[in-house]
């Protein structure tokens, strides 16, 4: 009799066992069907991101051309890559929420020639913290590494992989670094280099321009500058545009620099990528479409 209660009695446990397996087996399945979950932010199609990979399929920016209109105008639009990259935040806000929806790009104004329809490509940099981006154009080819530094400013380096010592950079202090942005007015602009002298940040290393002038008397213009900086002695130069703002906010400064050897042989490309960052007196910058619904 015993023997029979104590086998009844493992049955028991043992069936125990197996609903207690089955229900952790369904519960794991459950969720690994990610029901409710975001969609992970879209990745970049040039460069690595610092978010980790996974195995689920990730969405991307489908447009892999954008159409400019001809600088010729007996001829049709210039088409050119566009690529995506994510910018990477170096801070974690404690919002685990993100954008996810990518931004349309407007139609293009900006007439390319023909002549730069495989020499340029556009980049759409994504930052998934606001829900926006901004378009920048580059040497065809080179890769991009888009950041969000912990005080707000932000920027993307393009790098030539064939030449790594070849770059361009954009960036921007996005009214956050007051200081950043007085001492670099100063800097790229030397006839405020009193003002911020004024304002505690003294230009002690002044530039060496070998060329430079302002667009304009007044308006955004007056506050942008083309400049070309004297070669190093590697023979690489420096040629680039600046912009500055200021308001309520305090003080803006954008710039963008391309480190570059050889100038003169590709100077229609430098040109094509200075005047895009002048006539938008930065990039182009993209809102999110979201906000802009909520607003």
């Amino acid at each position: 009799m015993k023997s029979k209660r104590r086998s009844v009695r493992n049955g028991s446990i043992l069936t125990s066992i197996v609903c207690v397996v089955m229900a952790l087996v369904l519960l794991i399945g459950y969720k690994g069907l990610n029901w409710g979950k975001s969609t992970p932010p879209p990745t970049s199609t040039n460069a690595p991101t610092n978010l980790a990979a996974n195995n689920e399929s990730e969405p991307r920016f489908t447009q892999e051309v954008l159409e400019f209109p001809n600088s010729d105008l007996n001829n049709g639009p210039v088409l050119i890559p566009l690529h995506t990259t994510l910018a990477q935040l170096n801070i974690d806000s404690g919002d685990e929420t993100v954008n996810t929806v990518v931004p349309p790009i407007p139609e293009m104004t900006f007439a390319l020639s023909q002549e730069m329809k495989n020499q340029v490509e556009a980049t759409l940099v994504y930052r998934p913290d606001i829900g926006g981006g901004y378009v920048i154009l580059a040497p065809a080819g080179w890769l991009a590494t888009a950041v969000v530094g912990a005080n707000g400013s932000y920027g993307v380096t393009f790098q030539d992989p064939n030449n790594p010592e070849q770059n361009m950079n954009y960036s921007d202090t996005a009214w956050s670094c007051t200081g950043c942005a007085i001492t670099s007015i100063g800097a790229y602009f030397p006839d405020k280099a009193e003002w911020a002298d004024a304002m505690g940040f003294t230009i002690y290393n002044p530039l060496k321009f070998s060329e430079r002038h302002i667009l304009g008397a007044a308006g955004a213009e007056a506050r942008t500058v083309r400049y070309t900086l004297s070669a190093d002695s590697n023979g690489y130069q420096d040629e680039g545009a600046a912009y500055y703002d200021e308001g309520e906010w305090g003080y803006l400064f954008r710039s963008i620099k391309i480190h570059l050897s050889q100038i003169t042989q590709h100077q229609e490309v430098v040109e094509t990528l200075m005047k895009f960052f002048t006539d938008n007196h930065g990039p182009l910058f993209i809102a999110d479409p979201n906000r802009e619904k909520s607003d």
